[in-house]
């Protein structure tokens, strides 16, 4: 059945469509454009004040479709001695320079639909405006997490149904450990079955999930970086693993309160744990959040939002070349296929 836009629906998406063409100075917001510097900034920093973990990582903007990366990161110690009688100083760059990992900013579509039955449900609301984009900024925030740990090759055109977690968008960090880094990624071994297992239990090389974290740490990231602020990134599962036994227990009110203390406090090993949505299961990434970033690049931010009648809808067409990037690896490792026995 056909739904038709109320007519005070209809004047605040009017008035929504054409704040974002004035603040990106064009005439209207039908046509491409891509958005003004000013605007672009703002909208970064809304995607990550919309998604807990986005604020903890970095969004660059860059210049060129492809190059180095930014490297913030110190890639080596850089303390030394040199007797310059014999030899002259050789300085240690500050930021990672991999050549074989440059980024690479591809096209990535963030189109959204407002259907006409949404805006006549929301037309009374004094903050229409406001809570339209939120609601797109939102979407656009966690689909960027989502690619972040699920994406695994960027396909001509990606599948939503064959892969609903957007595997087939773009590589995301941890197919980029995988592909670029192995040596920073451990899968366990074999169980006679062909599979690759981390068992963890009684009678298994882990008796805990916290050795094995900290083995991996200990194992796999570079010195330098230990003692750097790591957390233990997980699905939500491990820490369930870990702590139901200690939650789901008759205790007496002074022990529930200590329960929940060491449970909100949660930590794998000697890490801080932060479980982040979308993120796989049976997995942990052990890293600084600031070692993951997302670079776009600058001036292909663009948008149309144009009126789509015979759906009953307007449609905001939004894309932005960017690419998932993992500053240094050595300061990582991609811990999969966990299996906690009970």
């Amino acid at each position: 059945m056909s739904v038709v836009l109320n007519p005070i629906a209809r004047t605040k998406l009017s008035s929504y469509i054409a704040d974002i063409a004035r603040v990106n100075n064009v005439e209207d917001a039908k046509h491409t454009f891509a958005v003004q510097p000013v605007p672009e900034q703002k909208i970064i920093a809304a995607y990550q004040e919309s998604a807990d973990f986005l604020k903890q990582i970095n969004v660059f903007p860059v210049d060129n479709a492809k190059g180095e990366k930014i490297g913030l990161q110190i890639g080596s110690s850089v303390a030394g001695t040199t007797d310059t009688r014999v030899k002259a100083r050789t300085p240690v760059a500050v930021g990672t320079l991999d050549l074989l990992d440059e980024y690479d900013c591809t096209q990535t579509n963030y189109d959204v639909a407002y259907y006409w039955s949404l805006l006549n449900a929301w037309k009374h609301h004094p903050d229409f405006k406001a809570k339209l984009q939120a609601m797109v900024i939102k979407a656009i925030a966690l689909d960027k997490l989502c690619i972040g740990f699920n994406g695994l090759y960027r396909a001509p055109t990606s599948d939503r149904i064959a892969n609903p977690l957007l595997q087939d968008v773009k590589k995301g960090w941890l197919q980029k450990i995988r592909d670029i880094a192995p040596e920073q990624h451990y899968e366990g071994v074999d169980d006679g079955t062909g599979n690759l297992v981390i068992k963890v239990g009684a009678g298994n090389e882990f008796k805990t999930v916290d050795g094995l974290v900290e083995f991996a740490v200990e194992e796999y990231i570079a010195e330098q970086h230990r003692e750097s602020g790591l957390i233990a990134i997980c699905g939500r599962g491990i820490l369930s693993d870990k702590y139901l036994p200690l939650l789901n227990t008759i205790q007496d009110p002074t022990e529930q309160l200590a329960a929940r203390t060491i449970y909100a406090n949660k930590q794998l090993g000697t890490l801080q744990a932060l479980h982040v949505p979308k993120f796989p299961a049976k997995t942990i990434l052990i890293t600084t959040p600031d070692n993951l970033s997302i670079y776009m690049q600058s001036g292909t931010l663009n948008r149309s939002i144009v009126e789509q009648p015979e759906w009953d809808r307007a449609v905001d067409y939004q894309s932005v070349n960017e690419d998932f990037v993992v500053e240094d690896y050595a300061k990582c490792v991609l811990l999969e296929n966990i299996e906690v026995e009970a």
